[in-house]
């Protein structure tokens, strides 16, 4: 028999995409449907996949939908995706403001190799230094969630000036 099963926080995770969505988006009649599915899926766990290929079905023809193809979708949580967003804005405006001081960030900046070539425009610049920005943001979100205190680990919150706060590892000196 086929596993129709998605295990709770993968569930809570796709849905907190579409509650956030329906926050700020009318959907008219199709809203009581969507409601409908996502809580007969919280309810059925064991039939969850066939609710999630019912609202993946639903929003298809939406313009901007919360499950547009926009590849594999993220595994963490919305609120950090959400943190994610806000922080990626302001280093990317921070960036953009570097670039334009100085000719030598699109003439010199470079990916890692002997071979790579400067990023030349601050479009691709600023998109690399995001990049990289949040590859270590989400590293240092999984090393919270296993816990790994050998590793920078951020909760995945902002605190009230809109700040992440990361806890550094401690350095045991050496005798």
């Amino acid at each position: 028999m086929a596993d129709y099963t998605i295990d709770d926080k993968k569930w809570n995770n796709r849905v907190s995409q579409i509650t956030t969505y329906l926050e700020s988006n009318d959907v008219g009649n199709m809203k009581a449907v969507l409601e409908w599915t996502m809580d007969e899926g919280t309810n059925n766990p064991a039939d969850r996949k066939r609710y999630w290929d019912n609202l993946t079905n639903m929003f298809a023809p939406i313009p901007n939908s919360p499950l547009g193809a926009t590849g594999r979708a993220s595994s963490l949580p919305q609120v950090v995706q959400d943190s994610l967003a806000s922080l990626e804005a302001v280093y990317a405006e921070g960036h953009s403001a570097l670039f334009a001081t100085h000719a030598l960030f699109g003439s010199v900046e470079s990916k890692r190799g002997a071979y790579s070539t400067p990023y030349g425009d601050e479009e691709t610049y600023v998109g690399a230094m995001v990049a990289l920005f949040k590859d270590r943001m989400t590293a240092s979100y999984k090393a919270y969630e296993k816990q790994d205190t050998s590793q920078k680990q951020w909760d995945g919150t902002l605190n009230k000036e809109g700040l992440p706060e990361i806890v550094i590892p401690s350095r045991e000196e050496k005798v």
